[in-house]
């Protein structure tokens, strides 16, 4: 029996959306203890593993970065960003070439997203490694198309209305106050948030309060990532993470209403258990001046 076409539902208890999608039990699993085949679908020269490709960009030895839609979709719009021809596995092994062009893919994809029918917003995201939900090993991140903006930027959307001023700026205020930004590449910062959701979270930002990421300058941009990535693996030894962007559409902001974008990143060093899962909550071990001294150091 082939498995249904993903949909989504809501939860009746809560309001939230749930995305449901059989098919994807059908995912190859090649990272973790369960690896099955060890062919790569990401790597150059498996191109007739994925379906076909929906755009790229090259460099002196073929496809650089390269985005196709995934072959067992959560939403009617999702799609697969495969990092570098050559086989890498953590984002630290990216040069800053594949950086640049990794931006400018990211930055097509949403446009090209956002315009589908029925869709308000492009959530993107990184998974790496097996605890952080990786099923291929070879470096890429995704996009799903959306109609409403996922609950968690919904209420750090009503937050900042409800302070009546820029949260995110707020962040770097305070991160700059206490002596907790990781590096300031000028447009762009990482910086230890305070107070921390889990162990070693780190966030990247504009120093501008700026709304729109697609006019981010893509050369900027890939060298603060860069940076940034090859501090998390320096300081926790290449660790399973989970790295996503947080902004708002233009198109759904009211008049007079901004929101700085951001990209958040979470090492996936401990477990979400009972309390994080059930209640919402979060337990955290590790002071920002944690983090930030252990990411500053790998940097060094």
């Amino acid at each position: 029996m082939k498995n249904p076409a993903p949909r989504t539902v809501v939860d009746p208890t809560t309001g939230r959306p749930i995305l449901l999608a059989p098919q994807r039990q059908l995912r190859p699993i090649q990272t973790g203890d369960d690896r099955g085949p060890s062919r790569c679908p990401f790597c150059r020269g498996h191109e007739h593993d994925t379906p076909p490709e929906l755009d790229r960009e090259s460099d002196g030895h073929g496809w650089a970065v390269r985005a196709v839609p995934n072959k067992y979709p959560a939403a009617r719009h999702h799609e697969v960003v495969a990092e570098g021809g050559a086989h890498a596995e953590h984002p630290s092994e990216l040069d800053l070439a594949t950086w640049t062009a990794l931006v400018r893919i990211w930055q097509r994809r949403v446009r090209a997203i956002e315009a589908a029918d029925g869709v308000a917003f492009a959530y993107l995201f990184k998974n790496v490694g097996a605890r952080a939900g990786a099923s291929i090993a070879h470096n890429h991140s995704q996009l799903i198309g959306l109609a409403t903006l996922p609950p968690r930027l919904e209420l750090e959307r009503q937050q900042q209305r409800a302070a009546g001023t820029c949260l995110t700026c707020r962040a770097l205020e305070l991160a700059t106050r206490d002596d907790l930004v990781v590096c300031d590449d000028g447009a762009f910062v990482v910086l230890a948030p305070s107070p921390p959701k889990l162990p070693f979270e780190s966030w990247l930002l504009p120093r501008r309060c700026e709304g729109d990421f697609l006019q981010a300058d893509p050369a900027a941009l890939a060298h603060t990532l860069r940076t940034w990535t090859r501090a998390v693996d320096g300081a926790l030894d290449r660790p399973a993470l989970n790295l996503w962007l947080h902004r708002v559409p233009p198109a759904l902001l009211a008049p007079g209403e901004g929101f700085h974008w951001h990209f958040e990143l979470q090492p996936r060093t401990g477990q979400l258990a009972g309390l994080e899962l059930g209640g919402d909550m979060y337990i955290n071990s590790v002071p920002p001046e944690t983090t930030c001294a252990r990411l500053r150091a790998a940097l060094r």
